[in-house]
């Protein structure tokens, strides 16, 4: 199997690298409007509208989201990105985030349960400033970004509905650096059907309570792809993930529980208070002593999971994908909601198989998988995508732009 990483001399048949190829189709405006409804079962609903325009200027993509209508939660969202500030050559980003809404988190490692979990009603916001440098028609990149956040915990509700906000330490802010690079040598930067794609990034993450230790996460993404007939293509994708902490917070639990605990003799539901507390606590608690590496589920990885389902001071994926473009028709399309030049329609079947675990020896011990169905459609250089994956959990929809199994923002 890792042959076709490290080896593509050997088992690629066809030229490589491959020649490269464009469409010029990739440079034409779209846009997109749609409602986005968040409902979250036992806290509230919303219906915020987002919109996407692509191409507003040579290569720079617009995204906005914002809720306009009253609902329990709150989203807006703003960020524009591939703006070239030297040709092509340097490309610079920019995002703006402010939500209020839920966020889960799992109990930790690959043995954590379906209603393992507890959710934060939080105030949250990010902003971020990325650099990305593209030479040799794109085939080799290089990305830079500093974000920094906040959050404000309003109350925390346990599997049944039970809320809590007599909440210890409820706020908390970050720093990220990331930098990374990414080694393209496919036949197309947009939707590669031949060659190879090997991305590296590293990122550190320092917080504002020196309560929470700080770690680093290094991040590996290797894909392999090989065509089929005239317009399929089969995909290999390996992914690993390490971290390590950098600058220890509280490793004792009586710290810890002193510091992040939930009040629990202030509440009715004291029981129940206590069992979520200390699931709060063990989550930060395992978090300081053994960081945490990029998690598997949601929108990239482990698509049948939810957002960092499963995650732990190591992760790995890999992932079989087999997509057939069955139109290439250049078709123009200009609905109210949809408009652009779209080159492709696309249906994937997919198989994933992925786990985490704080000892490395024990990484590959346990797996998860996940598989399923996509329906894709490439816009005026936009990719949108819905996935239909099963797995332990269940089945999960996924409805996003961009293919699955990118690394950060490296080749988007």
């Amino acid at each position: 199997f890792f042959l076709c990483f490290f080896m593509p001399s050997i088992v690629l048949s066809f030229e490589f690298p491959p020649e490269r190829s464009e469409n010029d189709a990739e440079n034409e405006i779209g846009w997109l409007v749609a409602p986005l409804p968040i409902i979250v079962e036992g806290i509230g609903s919303s219906v915020p509208i987002a919109a996407s325009i692509s191409n507003v200027y040579r290569s720079t993509d617009l995204l906005m989201a914002k809720t306009l209508f009253k609902g329990d939660f709150e989203v807006s969202l703003f960020s524009i990105s591939k703006f070239p500030v030297i040709d092509e050559k340097l490309l610079f980003s920019l995002g703006v985030t402010d939500f209020y809404m839920p966020f889960r988190s799992y109990d930790r490692g690959i043995d954590s349960g379906k209603e393992d979990y507890y959710q934060t009603l939080e105030k949250y916001n990010s902003n971020f400033v990325t650099f990305q440098s593209q030479f040799y028609n794109q085939r080799l990149e290089f990305l830079l970004t500093y974000s920094t956040g906040g959050t404000k915990l309003e109350k925390i509700f346990d599997v049944d509905g039970n809320d809590f906000s007599n909440i210890q330490s409820p706020q908390r802010n970050w720093v990220d650096h990331v930098i990374g690079t990414q080694i393209d040598l496919t036949d197309n930067h947009l939707d590669p059907s031949e060659g190879l794609r090997i991305g590296l990034l590293h990122s550190n993450t320092n917080y504002g309570l020196n309560e929470l230790s700080d770690y680093a996460v290094d991040d590996l993404n290797i894909t392999a792809y090989f065509p089929f007939f005239k317009t399929h293509t089969l995909l290999f994708n390996a992914f690993q993930s390490r971290s390590n902490i950098t600058e220890k917070g509280l490793v004792d639990e009586d710290a810890v529980r002193n510091k992040f605990g939930l009040g629990c003799d202030l509440e009715k539901e004291a029981v129940a208070c206590r069992n979520t507390e200390t699931r709060r606590i063990n989550y930060w608690l395992k978090r300081n002593r053994s960081s945490k590496a990029t998690a598997l589920g949601g929108l990239n990885r482990m698509r049948a999971y939810s957002q960092g389902r499963f995650y732990a001071a190591n992760s790995s994926n890999y992932v079989l994908e087999y997509r057939l473009n069955y139109s290439e028709k250049r078709t123009p399309m200009n609905w109210i909601f949809l408009g652009g030049l779209r080159t492709v329609l696309q249906t994937s079947f997919f198989y994933e198989t992925g786990s985490v675990a704080d000892d490395i020896s024990r990484l590959h011990q346990k797996m998860k998988s996940s598989f399923g169905v996509g329906f894709r459609a490439i816009i005026s250089g936009l990719i949108y995508r819905f996935d239909l994956a099963k797995g332990e959990d269940g089945i999960a929809p996924t409805l996003f732009i961009n293919y699955p199994l990118s690394l950060g923002s490296l080749g988007t």
